[in-house]
C-alpha cells in the first residue's frame, strides 16, 4: 500500500489503488563540450549532487465524500508552505522525503465511484528559512 503523510503529523494518507509509479533520479551534471572537440572529450563534473523524481499515477475509489476527504488532505499538504512528508512506496516500500510539486486529480467518465489523479514528489528535506 502507497501512503504518503499529512504535514506535520496531518495522519497518513492512504493513495488507493497505485497504476503506475514512476521514480528517476538525476545527477545534476555539469557539462561543458570543448571547443572544436568531439564528444568524448567534453568536460562532464558530478558536483550539483542528485534528486529524484516520484510520479505517481492512482485510483482512489469510495464515496462521494471519502473522495473529497482525500482531495482535501492531499491539497492541504500542497499549501504553499510544505515540510517534508513521508511517502511510502507500494514497490519497493522504502519511506522517502518528500515534498508535492504537482497534484491533479479528475473524474472518470462522470461516475462518482472513484477519481484518477497524478501526484508529483520531490525528494529532499526542509530548508528552514
Amino acid at each position: 500500500m502507497a501512503s504518503i503523510n499529512g504535514n506535520q503529523g496531518g495522519g497518513v494518507i492512504d493513495l488507493g489503488i497505485i497504476s503506475s509509479e514512476n521514480q528517476s533520479k538525476d545527477s545534476g551534471l555539469f557539462q561543458s563540450p570543448l571547443p572544436r572537440r568531439d564528444s568524448p572529450n567534453a568536460l562532464l563534473l558530478d558536483v550539483f549532487g542528485t534528486f529524484r523524481t516520484i510520479t505517481i499515477q492512482g485510483v482512489k475509489n469510495g464515496t462521494i465524500t471519502e473522495q473529497r476527504t482525500f482531495i482535501t488532505a492531499i491539497e492541504s499538504i500542497c499549501n504553499g508552505n510544505q515540510v517534508s512528508s513521508d511517502f511510502v512506496s507500494s514497490i519497493t516500500t522504502d519511506t522517502k522525503n518528500v515534498f508535492i510539486q504537482t497534484f491533479s486529480w479528475g473524474v472518470v467518465e462522470a461516475t462518482t465511484e472513484y477519481i484518477r489523479y497524478t501526484l508529483t514528489l520531490l525528494e529532499g528535506r526542509a530548508v528552514t528559512v
